[in-house]
């Protein structure tokens, strides 16, 4: 009497390519989801942002690994060299929103104390970006969680 039990298993290949296309097809569908979030909260922040000269609504812009744009779409009155540079990582799978303006953490935070200048400041933030992200958190994470979900 033999103590071997032997199981042959089909299939092995084919769930493998199915399971590749799987994490394809979800993977390049979080992408999507984020770059539209970001998209989401920089259109936000433009319209919650205080407007002056209109450089920093301008400098305002989305960028995600792998882009390949060393700083974000911007438009007039911002420079060329303003936005958001590109964020690292896996591409895609990252995204900033934001701005490279000087002053842009002073508007969003406030800044009490002395300029470069030695001139005196007690300004009180006026966030723009914090709030713009926050009202769409939820639904990213809505998004990317609906997008694993059984099928």
């Amino acid at each position: 009497m033999s103590d071997k039990v032997t199981i042959k298993v089909e299939g092995i290949p084919e769930a493998i390519s199915k399971l590749k296309r799987y994490q394809v097809v979800k993977k390049g569908a979080v992408k999507i989801a984020l770059k539209e979030s970001g998209l989401k909260v920089e259109t936000a922040a433009k319209e919650m942002c205080v407007v002056d000269t209109g450089r920093l609504r301008g400098s305002i812009s989305t960028n995600w690994s792998g882009s390949g744009k060393p700083k974000g779409q911007t438009k007039s009155p911002a420079k060329a060299d303003d936005g958001v540079g590109q964020p690292i990582g896996e591409p895609g799978m990252n995204v900033a929103v934001g701005s490279n303006v000087k002053y842009a953490r002073r508007i969003e935070h406030g800044f009490v104390g002395k300029d470069s200048l030695g001139r005196n400041y007690n300004q009180k933030g006026q966030p723009y970006l914090f709030p713009a992200y926050f009202m769409f958190e939820g639904e990213a994470i809505k998004r990317i969680s609906k997008i694993f979900k059984k099928d």
